[in-house]
This record gives C-alpha cells, structure tokens and sequence, in this order.
C-alpha cells in the first residue's frame, strides 16, 4: 500500500488537503444545528454538541483537521483511509461472493461517479443484481424539479438537463421508499453524503465515503451505526481517484 499511500498525499486526496479547519468546524456547528445539507438524513444531530462531533473528526482525520490555522489547509490521516479503503474492498468482495442486491447513488456525481460506475459493473459481472429505482422520476415538479436518473448502475440527482450535487438524504429515502413498496430491500448500499446517510439511517449495510468536512457519516460510524466510511477527499478530478477504485476492486478478483 505504500505506492498508494504515496498517490494519496500527492494527489491530496488525503494528507494536506483543500479544505480548511474553519470549514470543517463550521460543518459541525451546521451538523449540530440540524441543517440538512450536513445532517444527511441521520437523526444523530438530535443528541450531540459541537465539542463531541470536533472530537470525532479529530479522531478520524487527525487533530490537524479542525484544531489548525481555520484559512490554512485541512488534514486528513492518510493512514486512515487507507484503512477504509481495504475495508471497502474486503467488504465489497464478501458481497460480490454472496450476489448481493445492490444499490449504488451519488451526491458529487462530478467527483465520484466514475468510481461507482466501475465498481457497479464489476459487482455485475460478479453476479450481483443493481438496483435502479426510480429512474427517469421526478421528486419535485415544475420550474425547479428534481429527480432521479441512473447513469449505468449508478442513481443521481438530476434537473432534467443537468446532474446536480446535492448532500440531501430524500433521494435515496424515496427510492428505498419505491422499494419498500415492492417488498424488497438491498442488501448493500454504496454512496457518500445523504445517499449514503438515507440508507445508514434504515440500518442497511453501506459503503460510504466523506470528506473531512462531512462530519455526520463519521459521527453515526462512532456510534456503531456504520463500519464503513471512507475518509478522502471526495470532489477531486476522477482521474486522481482511479487508483482508490482498483484499490477497492482488487478483492473481486480472488
């Protein structure tokens, strides 16, 4: 793994990384505040304060992430995700072996797309079922709608003409929703900010990644909620994060 620790810093995908310490500390005030762009549709907010969701972040990044200079650069232990990554692929290969039913969405579809599309098919091509609910649908009408598109295996928000990023959890709460209402379930979510949470808060088995400013996925994985977040920066050039994806692809091929 050191020729991929060594991507990671280089790229900042982890180590020194973009997003400030003042950012990250302002994400746990809106966490804690409830906000929903950063609760992700988990109820943790509820019973927490800011001292708590600073102590998780600082667990998991390193205290750098929220206790340096707020306009200087942020930090996330790059150790850390490397051992999130060998999480997901240790995880993602037990589900491949099963033929899990899967569903796969994203928030940053600009960043991380290309990562769930490849992981998607090769979760086919392992004999799993990918889930499309909802696709082509429209949550909100009118001048503003919203909905839900699947590009390949992978569900995102959508306008009609454009894919959006949205850290709102009523995405993948509607499509767990239409499927509910069809009697089945997933066995396996992959997804990062609400996709991710909506599915965390049902109590199904997800696979998640988030950014240090992202404190809510971190908090309900200290809580025993979640075992699997992936600390990374998540809205880099996809190019960076290819090495991340055959990462966690490697474990299918055994």
């Amino acid at each position: 793994m050191s020729s991929l620790r060594d991507h990671l810093v280089d790229s900042r995908l982890a180590g020194s990384v973009a997003t400030t310490p003042g950012n990250t500390v302002a994400n746990c005030e809106n966490l804690v505040a409830g906000k929903p762009d950063y609760t992700f549709g988990l109820s943790d907010w509820e019973s927490v304060d800011v001292a708590e969701v600073r102590a998780v972040v600082a667990k998991v990044f390193g205290d750098a992430a929220v206790d340096a200079d707020p306009d200087g650069p942020g930090w996330i232990d790059p150790d850390a995700t490397l051992v999130a990554i060998e999480g997901h692929r240790a995880k993602l290969a037990d589900h491949a072996r099963a033929r899990s039913v899967v569903l796969l969405a994203t928030g940053h579809p600009t960043g991380l797309l290309p990562h769930y599309m490849a992981l998607g098919r090769a979760l086919l091509d392992a004999g799993c079922e990918l889930l499309t609910p909802l696709d082509n649908s429209w949550l909100v009408t009118g001048p503003d709608r919203r909905g839900i598109r699947f590009l390949g295996p992978v569900g995102c928000a959508w306008t009609g003409g454009d894919l959006i990023h949205t850290h709102r959890s009523r995405y993948m709460e509607a499509m767990l929703d239409a499927l509910d209402g069809e009697g089945r379930r997933p066995d396996l979510v992959l997804g990062d900010h609400g996709m991710a949470g909506g599915a965390i808060e049902r109590g199904i088995d997800t696979l998640a990644i988030a950014d240090v400013n992202d404190p809510a996925l971190f908090l309900a994985q200290t809580r025993g909620r979640t075992h699997s977040v992936m600390p990374i920066d998540d809205n880099l050039a996809p190019r960076l994060f290819e090495p991340v994806t055959a990462a966690v692809l490697d474990g299918l091929g055994a």
